[in-house]
């Protein structure tokens, strides 16, 4: 009788901690998937003034790219403080607009035909590298992100 009064109790809080880690897994793994496209900044000119020469993470890097594809920044200087990939990019700027292309390129120059692609110049941005990020003062502008 003792070993049955035991075992629903433990029973019962095994399948507690299965549910609870469930939803922890969950939940982790749909955070990283979802990109809030409506907690994007309105004024991007004041943005792109206020974090220029400062240490920004990805959330202030989708933000400042963000502003460069709707043409409200131009030239923005920073330090990376966390490791960017080009998929990163990639999947950031699918989000935005499928349309526009993500291209990895050798050379930090940005081409003289705009074709409203983003160029990267390598496959990553390490964590504690210069970023800089350069587009034309025209709509549909190119956006050259150099790491």
């Amino acid at each position: 009788m003792k070993g049955l009064v035991l075992e629903y109790p433990i029973l019962i809080l095994i399948v507690i901690v299965v549910i609870i880690v469930s939803i922890g897994i969950i939940k982790y793994f749909s955070e990283q998937v979802d990109l809030d496209l409506n907690d994007l900044p309105s004024n991007g000119q004041y943005l792109c003034v206020q974090l220029n020469n400062t240490e920004i993470d990805f959330e202030n890097f989708q933000d400042i790219l963000y502003l460069f594809l709707k043409g409200q920044c131009n030239d923005f200087y920073g330090k990376n403080k966390q490791k960017i990939t080009i998929d990163d990019i990639k999947r950031y700027v699918n989000a935005i607009d499928s349309s526009i292309q993500v291209v990895q390129i050798d050379e930090c120059i940005l081409p003289k035909i705009n074709t409203h692609t983003v160029y990267v110049n390598s496959s990553e941005i390490e964590r504690g590298r210069n970023i800089y990020l350069k587009g034309r003062e025209i709509d549909n502008s190119d956006v050259l992100i150099c790491g």
